[in-house]
């Protein structure tokens, strides 16, 4: 990924990634699926595909596999675009159906796609730094562009009509340009950690986005922020879909959201990013 080595050559950093990818797995309620999950992980280590967890997920029937970190961005897209096949295809030859659509459920949670990302010095080292309100410029910058560039790239985080239904009150699923700490109502989320490992969870993306495509989106950003010293605004710590705080929300519609990237004044086309 092209991008990955621009940030590496002007800046010397590394990005390093994860995903987390949530799914339904229809037709597998009552089961004990401990045959299922085994599968999947003999085929993902046949084709060196590092697993890290799976687990239930909120929604009935609704699951989440998250793949290790990787200091490969484009083996960490590629990893969980095949990861989508491969538990597709084992689900079907047991009788049950997985969807990785945004919102598969009308009236249950929506499934997304986090991608964990943090970038790290050509010694290992991480840069991504936050103790209380002292914060490192590369995890600042890096903030600041996620946050730019977020309204008017919607179309790679919800690329189809029906994602956007997964943005909805008490949806687990975020709503607004926002940033905060262990707040799981924010678009951008760091998690708790050790004060010098931080990472950022991306938590925009359903799980029907294309994983290339979403992590090209996202150190496109990163990498604007830390040229041109991008300032995030006020970090969240209540529910950042309040009216109180007066955030920018996300569009409503695929067609809103295209028209946002159109008439975009980044250069969205010189990161090779969907217009």
């Amino acid at each position: 990924m092209e991008i990955s080595n621009r940030l590496l050559r002007d800046f010397g950093l590394r990005a390093i990634t994860a995903s987390e990818i949530e799914f339904y797995l229809f037709g597998s309620h009552g089961q004990d699926l401990s045959f299922f999950w085994d599968g999947i992980r003999k085929i993902c280590k046949d084709k060196n595909i590092d697993i890290f967890k799976i687990e239930k997920e909120r929604g009935n029937e609704q699951y989440e596999i998250s793949l290790s970190t990787c200091n490969d961005p484009e083996k960490t897209a590629s990893d969980s675009n095949e990861l989508k096949t491969i538990v597709t295809d084992l689900a079907g030859k047991y009788s049950m159906q997985a969807n990785f659509t945004a919102k598969p459920v009308e009236n249950d949670f929506g499934s997304g796609l986090h991608i964990n990302i943090h970038l790290e010095n050509e010694q290992g080292k991480n840069q991504f730094f936050k103790h209380d309100k002292i914060i490192s410029d590369t995890l600042k910058y890096s903030l600041g562009g996620l946050l730019l560039w977020l309204p008017e790239t919607m179309p790679v985080f919800a690329p189809n009509e029906e994602s956007y239904s997964r943005f909805t009150e008490g949806g687990n699923a975020p709503l607004t340009v926002s940033w905060g700490a262990n707040n799981r109502t924010v678009a951008l989320r760091l998690p708790d950690s050790a004060h010098d490992n931080k990472r950022i969870e991306h938590r925009v993306a359903g799980a029907d986005a294309d994983v290339r495509q979403v992590i090209l989106a996202i150190l496109s950003a990163i990498y604007y922020g830390i040229k041109n010293q991008c300032e995030p605004n006020s970090q969240i710590y209540g529910d950042a879909s309040l009216k109180i705080y007066n955030l920018e929300r996300f569009p409503n519609d695929l067609e809103a959201a295209i028209n946002v990237m159109k008439n975009s004044k980044l250069p969205l086309k010189e990161y090779d990013i969907l217009t």
